[in-house]
């Protein structure tokens, strides 16, 4: 494992000094292999140039002092190695879709990069799309089952046994109607998996479903980081997929730290079939609050 251990050391050497001009021979010293041999190896094994890792790390940390600094625009260009506002600005375009100052007025949607690193398979350096999200109380509808204590081997097995039509069918006790059926949009829209104290609830908002005869909870408001898949997918592959990129890596390396044990799915569905398998989606959101708040209310709290 020592190989490991001086392949992610020189890793957090380039991640230390990504504001500089940082060494290749260093990096590659630190790893002890030759510069030509880490530049291949990096390659083959994330799938992107170290130059290009550079740039997409350099522009996520870019998106961050944009968020919560005041620094000008072009202070943050030179800071992460471009030599004028312009170019900052096309760089930022091309990763993020949006020009730097409509990011810092607007807020949207991120393609943020995560550090790479190798721990027996490669984790990091692949795109997620991140966003912040600032969520007021949603009062929500549906049906709870325990999921700690009850024999189920994962999550997986528990939201399929609740989702599947010929066990729980919880979506069939939340609306009209059922899946596939031709013409109907009963189960159209927005569809919630809440992962609280030991409990997965499957619920909606009040408009979309058929009764109130059902359990309600508030989704508290707050600051959330919200996650999103591409379309097409399948809930049991792309959840834990996601759940693990942002459990594993997105968080230990971001700013941010959990606030509560509550997580939430967000399932965007079709009544339809051919609808829903192309066009569904999936998002995770976790609330969260900046690593410096909470560290400052440790201290005084001390």
């Amino acid at each position: 494992m020592d190989m490991l251990k001086q392949l992610n050391a020189a890793i957090e050497y380039i991640e230390a000094n990504l504001c500089t001009e940082f060494s290749l021979d260093t990096a590659a010293g630190i790893a002890c292999i030759t510069a030509d041999s880490f530049h291949r190896f990096f390659s083959y094994m994330t799938g992107i140039s170290l130059t290009e890792y550079v740039r997409r790390r350099r522009l996520t940390l870019a998106a961050q002092d944009l968020r919560h600094s005041e620094a000008r625009i072009v202070d943050v260009a030179v800071k992460y190695g471009y030599d004028s506002a312009a170019a900052f600005s096309r760089a930022f375009v091309k990763q993020h879709g949006m020009t730097p100052s409509v990011y810092r007025k607007s807020g949207g949607s991120l393609k943020v990069y995560l550090p790479a690193h190798f721990h027996i398979v490669i984790k990091g350096a692949k795109e997620m799309d991140f966003r912040m999200i600032e969520l007021e109380d949603i009062q929500v509808y549906g049906a709870s089952k325990q999921y700690e204590g009850q024999g189920y081997k994962t999550h997986e097995e528990l939201r399929h046994s609740m989702w599947a039509d010929y066990e729980d069918d919880v979506p069939g006790q939340l609306c009209e109607g059922s899946w596939n059926q031709p013409g109907s949009t009963a189960y159209d829209g927005v569809w919630y998996g809440i992962w609280q104290d030991g409990k997965y609830m499957i619920a909606r908002e009040r408009a979309d479903v058929k009764t109130d005869k059902l359990e309600s909870r508030t989704l508290p408001a707050g600051t959330y980081a919200a996650f999103k898949t591409e379309c097409g997918g399948l809930a049991w592959e792309e959840f834990p997929k996601l759940r693990e990129l942002i459990f594993d890596s997105w968080l230990p390396a971001s700013e941010y730290r959990q606030t509560c044990d509550l997580v939430i799915e967000v399932l965007h569905l079709w009544t339809d079939h051919d609808l829903r398998q192309k066009n569904r989606y999936y998002e995770v959101w976790i609330p969260v609050e900046p690593k410096m708040t909470s560290d400052a209310q440790h201290t005084e709290n001390h």
